[in-house]
């Protein structure tokens, strides 16, 4: 059974195609033993359809097992089975939004088999560790069951293993509120004051866009949730009340009023039991460092001194130690953009999942797929592959410049 059908509610339109095994059983977590098969062939099955979602899969060299207890789980090998999840642009933004990376971007573009990743062992991990805080009612007994963050070499693949669990979650019928870049929750839009709290400045302009794309996104499932919070937003008057939703309290955003809005829905967001929830937060250690602005109502600040917690937005969701969703976690990647030591003061260690390079094994899959998708009009000798992978220390950003030399 594939990966994603084994583990999904899936809406009629989505249909998803794999091999007979999988490293996941219908409850979504690690089964007893899972066996795969040794191969190197290609295998593709297509569906024509207007909206499908493939899986490319391949087998690993090895067997893969592993045992779940209550508390304790134990991976005793580390392959898995490969596969490649394909979604269509329209796909992708429907669950996840517009933006990305710019080197996911250029991917993609030149590619053009809209957009295809690689299911590595870290979204693997990620999701069964989302099942598995699902399953104990995420009761939350010490720091590590209330986050998880990606961390790594810049370029190992972090933002799309979270980008994979966020999709995953969405099929799963989970309320995922995913942020794609942390640097624009800091450094996006100006500044003004907030009425509720004057120790934090207002983002109308980022809170107004971000709160229309949760919008478009999430509509079906906010019309479900009903407010718990009593409230007022004194600038248009609308009131909060039970027979209220979320999405009433969301559509009527205006741009004047979206700060305050955003505050009363992440209040609403710690209090939400019709959904599981999830927060993906990208480039997570952008909050740990300065803003880009500085104090307006204090002369002698500089550019680029304004902590984080003083920004509205950011605030609401750079504690995800504690981080109050009753129903839900959080999961963040790193980026080497900027440093991490601040991050790694606060986050516990137990609490991070180490993203790793490509091994030369997922290389051979990466090329195999190029060549399928006609990028590559052949793959190159196993010479040339070897010398690539060392070439680049397996970093499949490194790897990605490298193949497109031959093109």
């Amino acid at each position: 059974m594939s990966f994603i059908r084994g583990v999904c509610k899936l809406s009629k339109n989505i249909r998803y195609t794999g091999s007979t095994h999988s490293i996941l059983n219908k409850s979504g977590v690690v089964g007893t033993t899972t066996t795969t098969i040794s191969t190197s062939k290609f295998n593709k099955t297509t569906i024509n359809n207007n909206n499908k979602i493939t899986y490319r899969n391949y087998g690993t060299e090895n067997t893969t097992t592993a045992t779940i207890g209550k508390e304790t789980e134990e991976i005793k090998t580390a392959e898995i089975p490969y596969q490649f999840l394909s979604l269509t642009t329209e796909q992708w933004e429907l669950a996840l939004g517009k933006e990305l990376s710019k080197n996911t971007q250029d991917f993609f573009d030149l590619v053009k088999k809209g957009r295809t990743t690689l299911l590595r062992k870290p979204a693997f991990q990620t999701i069964q560790w989302l099942s598995r805080m699902k399953d104990q009612s995420f009761y939350k007994e010490s720091p590590k069951d209330y986050c998880l963050v990606l961390d790594g070499v810049g370029g190992a693949g972090k933002s799309v293993a979270l980008a994979q669990a966020a999709f995953w979650a969405q099929q799963q019928n989970w309320l995922v509120v995913y942020i794609p870049n942390a640097h624009s929750f800091i450094n996006n839009g100006s500044l003004s004051h907030f009425d509720i709290n004057p120790l934090l400045f207002a983002q109308n302009s980022l809170t107004f866009n971000f709160i229309k794309q949760f919008v478009e996104i999430n509509h079906a499932k906010l019309k479900q949730i009903k407010l718990k919070t009593k409230f007022k937003i004194n600038l248009t008057g609308w009131e909060s009340s039970t027979d209220k939703t979320l999405y009433d309290l969301l559509s009527s955003a205006k741009f004047d009023t979206a700060s305050d809005i955003f505050y009363h829905f992440k209040r609403e967001l710690n209090a939400v039991h019709e959904f599981p929830v999830l927060v993906a937060i990208d480039s997570y250690n952008y909050f740990h460092r300065p803003s880009e602005y500085g104090d307006m109502y204090d002369p002698s600040s500089n550019l680029g001194s304004l902590p984080t917690e003083r920004l509205l937005a950011a605030s609401l969701f750079k504690d995800i130690l504690s981080h109050q969703i009753s129903n839900g976690v959080v999961v963040a990647s790193t980026t080497d953009v900027v440093p991490k030591r601040e991050m790694y003061k606060v986050i516990p260690e137990e609490n991070i999942l180490n993203v790793p390079t490509f091994s030369i094994y997922e290389l051979k899959l990466l090329i195999n797929f190029l060549v399928e998708s006609e990028y590559l009009e052949k793959s190159p000798s196993q010479e040339s592959i070897e010398y690539f992978w060392q070439l680049a220390s397996g970093n499949p950003r490194e790897l990605w410049k490298l193949l497109r030399i031959l093109h």
